[in-house]
């Protein structure tokens, strides 16, 4: 995984020289469908529908998303693409639904992670793409691996994701805070802000999956390595009777006893979340690399968009700064049963053509593709998304997929309700570290 991140991240830092030189469950089951989601066709009219996780149409990735399903349907004039768009969440409930009553969409968003795409290809529920048919579209190498079984390509990425500390510099600044390098200075600046009457640090507890890569980032900092919760999770070791996850346990719920965290935390949603941190109400935001929009995004003020930047998680004397949690984000995937086949792989190739989704993802400063896109570096990159591209590319060690999504859908509620179990204060560090040896025998 090292490998391939930093070839990508070389190639990152050749183009901004160059830029800047020269300007700066059993799914498949037999039931009848609820509704057939490919037979409302007008006729002389190919009807795709579409199911998203991006909610937000008109900021961010969702608005790319649209942008390019519009101009598609402008320069083909027979094909009329129906859009159905939740929040993460909701949206992984809505699918389970579609599978368990054989109505899947024709194009569904997935995500190249065990417990999301193996029971929808397992259930036979997914079209198998050819994978030749992108080998000029420039993929990061490891990109697809996620969305194969047994050499069968089930689906394309989106993005390149990574775990970071957003913070708002001016919030920072009055308060006489300097960007914390280590945990303990983290600490040490949420009490202040604390005392200040400003909320430390918000995330979406309450949906859970924020929670275990959190986890993952602690850990490594207390053992050093990712991969020794790899070594849990393939049965050669425990949770249990390991000093360093205990501490890393017992560190991550000192976050919730120091009310480090905003207040209602464990109530907030996605969206709640983020709207404490762009209306100026908290000073720091724990999230993915995918929200490099903030900086643009004018449902906030200016004076939040000029001064929100992003940090890489806290280092230790035994975790870097470059030890980042990172992994390769959602993409799409096509229904095996769609009766537009075809015309849903012509839109994938056209989606993925790199003028469309690399460059405009990039350009409009709303992510990092999962394509390369040294070539639509422009020199006017936002200081958002510079300073995103300096952690990705200072990247020496990364987590891969994260924790949860390692496994089954029953594993991956476990490995949620565990922390926030943890959070909530409804166990112990000890006894959450049980919990989660439990949930890793569901994988061996």
């Amino acid at each position: 995984m090292k490998k391939k991140y930093r070839a990508l991240s070389i190639m990152i830092i050749t183009g901004l020289t160059a830029c800047a030189i020269f300007s700066i469950t059993n799914m498949n089951s037999k039931k009848p469908a609820i509704k057939d989601q490919n037979n409302t066709e007008e006729p002389g009219i190919v009807t795709l529908k579409l199911f998203t996780a991006l909610a937000d149409r008109k900021n961010g990735q969702g608005k790319i998303e649209q942008q390019i399903i519009d101009a598609y349907m402008k320069e083909h004039r027979n094909v009329k693409i129906e859009v159905e768009a939740l929040q993460d969440e909701p949206y992984k409930s809505k699918v389970k639904i579609y599978a368990t009553s054989n109505a899947l969409p024709d194009i569904i968003q997935s995500w190249g992670q065990t417990s999301f795409i193996k029971p929808l290809i397992d259930a036979g529920l997914l079209a198998k793409l050819n994978e030749s048919d992108y080998t000029s579209y420039h993929f990061v190498s490891g990109s697809l691996d996620g969305f194969k079984q047994h050499g069968e390509l089930y689906g394309l990425p989106r993005n390149t994701d990574f775990f970071v500390m957003y913070y708002n510099q001016k919030i920072l600044a009055d308060t006489g805070i300097a960007v914390p390098g280590t945990t303990q200075e983290w600490f040490k600046a949420s009490k202040m802000l604390r005392e200040k009457g400003i909320n430390p640090i918000t995330t979406n507890a309450v949906e859970g999956w924020s929670l275990p890569i959190w986890f993952e980032y602690i850990a490594q900092r207390h053992t050093g390595d990712f991969s020794k919760m790899d070594e849990v999770l393939a049965g050669r070791a425990t949770f249990t009777g390991n000093e360093q996850f205990l501490a890393a346990a017992e560190e991550l719920q000192r976050f919730q006893k120091e009310k480090t965290l905003a207040d209602g935390f464990l109530t907030a949603d996605y969206g709640a979340a983020r709207n404490l941190f762009g209306q100026g109400k908290a000073a720091f935001f724990l999230m993915g690399s995918w929200e490099s929009s903030l900086a643009t995004d004018e449902n906030f003020s200016e004076e939040f968009r000029s001064n929100v930047a992003a940090a890489p998680y806290p280092a230790s004397d035994r975790g870097k700064l470059t030890d980042v949690a990172a992994w390769f984000g959602g993409g799409y995937s096509i229904s095996a049963h769609s009766k537009n086949k075809e015309e849903a792989v012509q839109f994938l190739k056209y989606f993925y053509d790199p003028e469309n989704w690399a460059k405009l993802i990039w350009q409009s400063g709303a992510g990092i593709p999962a394509q390369k896109f040294d070539q639509y570096l422009t020199g006017a990159e936002n200081k958002l998304q510079k300073g995103l591209v300096d952690i990705f590319s200072s990247i020496s060690t990364s987590s891969g997929t994260p924790l949860q999504d390692q496994g089954s859908n029953e594993f991956k509620n476990k490995v949620m309700e565990a922390h926030q179990s943890l959070m909530d204060g409804r166990c112990t560090p000890a006894e959450f570290l049980k919990k989660l040896d439990e949930a890793a025998k569901l994988n061996q």
